[in-house]
C-alpha cells in the first residue's frame, strides 16, 4: 500500500527575503496510536537584499500528522518525500508544497476481523468496569447495553462472513488472472430469513440463481434467523 499525501504550509521570516540562496528538507517522524506524527524541516540560508553578498540562515519545523488506514501494519510504515516545491508570494513570506508518501505492509483479512474482535472486547470491558465501579446501572443503560452487544456481535459476525468468503475469492481470483479470465468482481449482501421466506422468494428477491447461491450456504435445512451470503457479480 502506497499513499500519497499532500501537504502545504505558509513560513513567515523575520526580515524581508530578497533570494532565497539554499534551502533543504529533512523529516522526522514517529508512529502512536494509529497515526503518523512528526515535523518537515525546512532550513538553508537567503539574502535580505540583492545587493550584498551576506546571508542569513534560517530553521523552521513544521508539524504535520498522517492518519495510517486500518489495513496496514503499523510497524511497517515509512514515511518518504515525494516532492518538494516553494514559491515566495509577499516580501517577507515563503509558501513551501510537499508531497509526501506513507508506504506499508497490508494485513491480512483474519488480522483485521481479530483486530476489530479485540476492540470490540476492549469496549465491552471498559463499560463493564464502569459498570462494578459505580455498583449498579438504570434499566435503560442496561438495555441499551444489551441493544449495542446483540447489534455489534450480529455486525461482526457478519463481518466474519464476508470476509472469509473474500478470502477464498481472493484464491479463485489470483488463479483466474493467472489464466486470464479476471473479468468481474463480487460483492455480497447477508441476508437474514425471514417469517414466511423460502429460498425461492429470497432468489426472485435477489435476482440470482440457486445453483449459484448453494457455493456459498448450506441449504439443506434453512430457518428463520439463518443467515445467507447472497453474491453479486459485477462486471469491471
Amino acid at each position: 500500500m502506497k499513499q500519497i499525501i499532500p501537504f502545504s504550509k505558509e513560513i513567515v521570516f523575520k526580515t524581508n527575503i530578497a533570494s532565497i540562496t539554499s534551502i533543504s528538507l529533512e523529516h522526522e517522524e514517529k508512529v502512536s496510536d494509529g497515526e503518523i506524527n512528526g515535523d518537515f524541516i525546512i532550513f538553508g540560508d537567503y539574502k535580505i537584499h540583492n545587493d550584498t553578498t551576506e546571508k542569513e540562515l534560517f530553521r523552521y519545523r513544521l508539524p504535520f500528522t498522517a492518519i495510517i488506514p486500518d489495513n496496514v501494519i503499523r510497524d511497517s510504515v515509512v514515511v518518504d518525500i515525494d516532492d518538494f516545491r516553494y514559491e515566495q508570494i509577499d516580501e517577507d513570506v515563503l509558501k513551501v508544497n510537499i508531497s509526501f508518501s506513507l508506504e506499508g505492509e497490508e494485513r491480512p483479512l483474519e488480522e483485521k476481523v481479530i483486530e476489530e474482535e479485540r476492540k470490540y472486547e476492549e469496549e465491552l470491558n471498559t463499560f463493564l468496569e464502569q459498570i462494578d465501579n459505580k455498583g449498579d446501572v438504570k434499566d435503560d443503560d442496561s438495555n441499551e447495553l444489551e441493544d449495542n452487544i446483540e447489534e455489534n456481535s450480529e455486525e461482526l459476525e457478519e463481518r466474519k462472513i464476508i470476509d472469509n468468503v473474500k478470502q477464498e475469492e481472493k484464491i479463485k481470483e489470483d488463479k483466474n488472472i493467472d489464466n486470464g479470465l479476471h473479468d468481474e468482481y463480487i460483492t455480497y449482501h447477508i441476508h437474514i430469513v425471514k417469517e414466511d421466506e423460502t429460498l425461492d422468494t429470497i432468489i426472485r428477491n435477489y435476482n440470482v440463481n440457486l445453483d449459484y447461491i448453494k457455493e456459498y450456504n448450506d441449504i439443506t435445512n434453512v430457518q428463520i434467523g439463518d443467515k445467507i451470503i447472497i453474491p453479486e457479480l459485477v462486471d469491471e
